[in-house]
């Protein structure tokens, strides 16, 4: 039955290709395009408008480079539209700054950049006083910075798009598997050989058990293979021999909860379309339960928490180190134990008309 099913998907390149290729090359080309995205709009000065004396253009212009200001009628309104990143309005004394209040939307990538940058044009404006009043006392600016800090960049690392690999492979491992989950089971009784199958002399649960290896190895391979070209095109150098490692395993275990899990969705289902609108609780729940990896951290206990422990797995293959043996062996254990539950219910399933 596994190779039956395996050979009739290998037969079929229209889902060849929307299924595997067209994913592989659009994960990295979408990462690229973000990154690139915010490159420029880290390079870009920040729009901010400026409120309060007029001594604020002058202490701006001490950062030409990192912001831009810009004339508003209401700052308030144009922070609050997206027109400016930030506002920044200025008191001073004696025509001396003292004090910049910066205002900016808490969930705005924008306004938490401008922030900063208003931090650095201050510092720039202040550098100046601070050191005429220390060379007032016979001091200088080393006097108050006795130790120093010197960074030195390193190649490595994935970039912020790399972190994306362990959630790729929970996603693209419950998506292909719970594609071909529905077109094996609930397909098979759209297309009406459904009866024909299920006359034949093998066990309900061998049955079941190849239409499964077929899910399995379809979200296994589409989850490798989409994390790699992300690591691929994020990193610097070719993928390691332990990530690869790392990302097969949690690949496979993903993909046996979610394709056993869409066989029986799809052994209630009347038609793949059903079956695939059904999948989609499937998938908030699994991108639920890795978005909460950081809630529950790396404890022996979180690897044995099915689609949990296969981000777990694929995140600590990517930091570089091999799981631990415990580990592995838990999140093994654990996504075979769901997946034998799951495949007894659909093969009891199979005789429910």
């Amino acid at each position: 039955m596994a190779a039956k099913e395996l050979v009739d998907l290998s037969r079929d390149r229209r889902a060849l290709l929307l299924g595997f290729l067209v994913p592989v090359l659009a994960v990295p080309v979408m990462s690229l395009l973000v990154e690139g995205s915010t490159a420029r709009r880290l390079q870009s000065p920040s729009r901010v408008a400026v409120a309060g004396s007029p001594e604020g253009r002058e202490l701006l212009r001490f950062g030409e480079d990192l912001v831009e200001p810009v004339a508003v009628g209401d700052p308030e309104e144009a922070l609050r539209s997206g027109q400016v990143a930030a506002v920044v309005e200025v008191s001073a004394e004696a025509g001396e700054v003292r004090e910049v209040v910066v205002r900016y939307r808490a969930r705005d990538p924008d306004g938490l950049v401008a922030k900063e940058r208003v931090a650095q044009v201050v510092a720039r404006y202040a550098l100046p006083a601070v050191d005429r009043t220390l060379r007032a006392h016979g001091l200088d600016r080393e006097a108050l910075t006795p130790v120093r800090v010197r960074e030195e960049v390193v190649p490595g690392g994935t970039g912020w798009t790399g972190r994306l690999a362990p959630l790729l492979v929970v996603v693209w491992g419950f998506a292909g598997a719970s594609l071909v989950a529905a077109d094996l089971s609930a397909g098979e009784r759209e297309r009406g050989t459904w009866d024909a199958l299920r006359s034949a002399p093998v066990h309900r649960l061998a049955l079941v058990g190849g239409k499964f290896v077929a899910c399995w190895v379809a979200g296994a391979v589409l989850a490798v293979l989409s994390a790699s070209s992300q690591l691929l095109f994020a990193g610097p150098g070719p993928v390691e021999g332990v990530q690869l490692g790392g990302l097969v395993v949690a690949a496979l275990c993903a993909s046996a909860v979610a394709g056993s899990a869409a066989l029986v969705v799809g052994s209630l289902s009347r038609s793949a379309r059903e079956a695939n609108q059904w999948a989609v609780p499937l998938y908030l729940v699994a991108l639920a339960t890795a978005a909460g990896a950081d809630l529950v951290g790396a404890s022996q206990a979180a690897f044995a928490v099915p689609v949990l422990n296969a981000f777990l797995l694929a995140q600590r293959a990517l930091a570089g180190g091999p799981p631990e043996g415990a580990q592995v062996g838990s999140a093994v254990v654990s996504s075979a134990g769901v997946c034998l539950l799951l495949l007894v219910a659909a093969a009891r399933l199979v005789d429910r008309d």
